[in-house]
């Protein structure tokens, strides 16, 4: 049977095949596509927003969009050059919400810069206007389902004499920093729109964060990790907290629980688990707690695969559950009654930003591998897409992704990978080749037009694309997920390298010609992998590990160590058995012949500026072929700045032209 989405796609897919125009970088950098939608309860309007760049203000702008689901008529809704955050309709449909750093006076005509506060605009028309105002600006907000209540996150409020004392600091330059810092305590705010009042209703710690209204509305939840720290992120518990400010604990297990949510009736607490306490690569589950007798129910536990996020039916004792599904991220519905775990969706896709309405209307974000994401829906089983913003594709030349399969070296596994011949393929030439490792290492290649890296420009520019999902990837089962654990550097390696050697086999690769990738554990993975071989002519490292020990020292997660390794590098003897040792590319350095390219942001809180400045100065003093770029102001994947990105994007295209072309 072919749904409306089929017939659409192959339309739209028989004139993108048969255009001519070569996809560029800078062509990438002007798709328009929606980024994140919220849709109205009666299911007539989906607000959604379209980040775009501006280079001249060194700035990522993101604007809202209204989409009538009845007529597929568009409009945009607000075109301040301050953008929007985080957006939400109200219940009633009356306005959308949304948090924004645009100036306004206040009501003693002072006017306001800088802070993050909360608008709203209504979506027939006109100006927005700012509706709250927290001393330390908002984080987040989150309505009560029957549209009574507005609670909000925020900073808790510096005190005058604190404010006096860090202005003086900052005159006097009597400023040291002094570790360990403690991050600011998190504020609950609530409104009541029945008296426009606006109250404090609790003071918590620093790791408060996913505010969320309870089924009724009759108390709200939060999750908080105590500190406020990436690296305490395995240590989530949920609160309830009720509208006059008593917290009360929920959870209180090994390792994190997140996501919080309760059934219609509000019997049930729900949340998101893992197989694995102190591990981020463990198999994650949807758990329930019956909050009467506190009896706890894992209903994924033998389905084996990790669920992503989920919503509830609005009525009914059902979930609907987006899945990590190799290159794929379908819905899945859980029938908490029957016990039952349907697949809802067959396509070769990627499904995000699940969203329902009150009446069970479930919307979200689709994407596959030649189209854009659009908006889409369930009807009757099927997908209809409402926009069509993957027209813009139609002037190029794409390649449509492939995705191959093989038994890995040592039998374990079925490795997957996507490959992406270049655009004209003819099977007789011979092509170079650039292998792309993704990050993670619990991430995973999708199915998408618009990866981490510009696989479709590389195709344009004549390259295969090889693009493995190793061991250690996510979206496979529990045990694919933490077989790297011990292992850095081992089977993954071996995974990647086969997943070349597999398409080599296919006969259209100049294997004197054949490049490397990749970004955080990916760009780890790329400084390991030229460490150990010298089959690929140049390298690009971005943003990646070179050493274990400078890691640690370094990052804002030093337990990722801990994790993968399974000690501190303190607790066992440092020789070349200690798997910080012999894992590290540092002390393998000396073998590599590739040359490389290294990119760096100087403010990256995960993989630290001192990673790649070790690997270069190493290089450099052997004479080795290397340059270093170091983009300021930039964090983990350079992507704060959209001039940063082009550039660093179009320097590592560069760098293969120069070396494999």
């Amino acid at each position: 049977m072919k749904s409306k989405l089929l017939i659409v796609f192959l339309l739209l897919g028989s004139l993108i095949f048969s255009q001519q125009k070569v996809f560029t970088l800078e062509e990438q950098f002007k798709l328009e596509y929606p980024q994140s939608i919220s849709i109205s309860n009666d299911g007539n309007f989906i607000a959604y927003n379209i980040r775009k760049p501006n280079f001249e203000e060194a700035k990522w702008i993101n604007q809202l969009y209204l989409l009538n689901t009845k007529t597929k008529k568009i409009k945009q809704l607000t075109t301040h050059p301050s953008g929007v955050g985080n957006f939400s309709f109200s219940p009633d449909g009356n306005f959308i919400y949304f948090i924004s750093s645009r100036e306004f006076q206040d009501k003693s005509n002072k006017i306001i810069k800088g802070e993050k506060q909360l608008w709203r605009i209504s979506p027939y028309g006109g100006e927005a206007e700012n509706f709250i105002r927290l001393p330390n600006g908002i984080d987040e907000f989150t309505f009560s389902p029957d549209g009574k209540f507005l609670a909000l996150l925020s900073d808790e409020e510096i005190s005058d004499s604190l404010k006096k004392l860090h202005d003086e600091k900052e005159k006097t330059k009597n400023d040291e920093i002094v570790y360990p810092k403690e991050n600011p305590k998190k504020e609950i705010w609530l409104f009541n729109f029945s008296n426009n009042e606006l109250k404090k209703i609790y003071k918590g710690d620093a790791g408060i964060s996913n505010l969320r209204f309870s089924s009724k509305g009759n108390f709200i939840l939060y999750q908080t990790n105590y500190t406020g720290e990436y690296n305490d992120d395995q240590n989530h518990d949920i609160y309830k907290l009720t509208l006059d400010g008593k917290s009360i604990l929920l959870t209180n297990f090994e390792g994190p629980e997140t996501e919080p949510q309760t059934s219609p009736d509000e019997k049930y607490l729900s949340f998101i688990s893992q197989t694995v306490p102190d591990i981020e690569f463990a198999e994650t589950d949807v758990e329930l707690i019956d909050l009467s007798n506190k009896t706890r129910t894992n209903l994924t536990k033998d389905f084996h695969l990790s669920i992503i996020n989920y919503i509830w039916h609005p009525k009914e004792n059902i979930i609907f559950a987006l899945v990590n599904e190799g290159y794929t991220t379908p819905i899945y519905q859980i029938n908490i009654n029957k016990k039952i775990i349907t697949k809802l969706t067959k396509e070769e896709s990627v499904i995000s930003n699940l969203q329902i309405t009150k009446n069970g209307e479930i919307y979200f974000l689709y994407e596959d591998g030649i189209h854009l994401k659009e908006i889409g829906r369930l009807v009757t089983g099927k997908t209809e897409i409402l926009t069509h913003y993957s027209k813009q594709l139609k002037d190029f030349k794409i390649s449509q992704p492939e995705i191959f399969s093989f038994q890995s070296y040592d039998r374990k596994f079925k490795i997957e990978s996507m490959l992406i011949k270049p655009v004209d393929f003819e099977p007789s030439k011979k092509y170079p080749l650039i292998l792309c490792v993704h990050g993670g290492p619990y991430s995973a290649f999708k199915n998408t037009f618009l990866q981490s890296y510009p696989m479709q420009v590389y195709a344009n520019e004549g390259f295969v694309v090889v693009a493995p999902n190793v061991r250690g990837s996510a979206g496979y089962s529990d045990e694919f997920g933490q077989s790297n654990r011990y292992d850095l550097g081992g089977g993954d390696f071996k995974d990647a390298m086969q997943s070349v050697d597999e398409v080599i086999k296919m006969g259209f690769v100049d294997t004197t010609r054949m490049g490397i990738i990749g970004g955080s554990y990916g760009g780890y993975l790329t400084n390991w992998i030229i460490t150990q071989t010298n089959r690929f002519a140049a390298a690009v490292s971005m943003y990646g590990i070179f050493s274990f020990f400078t890691d640690f020292s370094n990052s804002w997660q030093p337990v990722f160590e801990k994790m993968y390794f399974g000690y501190y590098y303190w607790e066992k003897p440092i020789d070349m058995n200690h798997l910080w040792v012999n894992r590290s590319p540092a002390f393998y350095v000396q073998n590599i012949q590739t040359p490389v390219l290294i990119l760096q942001g100087d403010k990256d809180q995960y993989t630290n500026l001192a990673n790649s400045q070790e690997m270069y100065q190493a290089l450099k003093t052997m004479g080795k072929a290397v340059e270093f770029v170091v983009y300021p102001r930039e964090g983990h994947g350079i992507r704060n700045e959209p001039q940063h990105y082009l550039n660093m994007l179009n320097r590592g295209l560069n760098w293969f032209k120069k070396y494999l072309k």
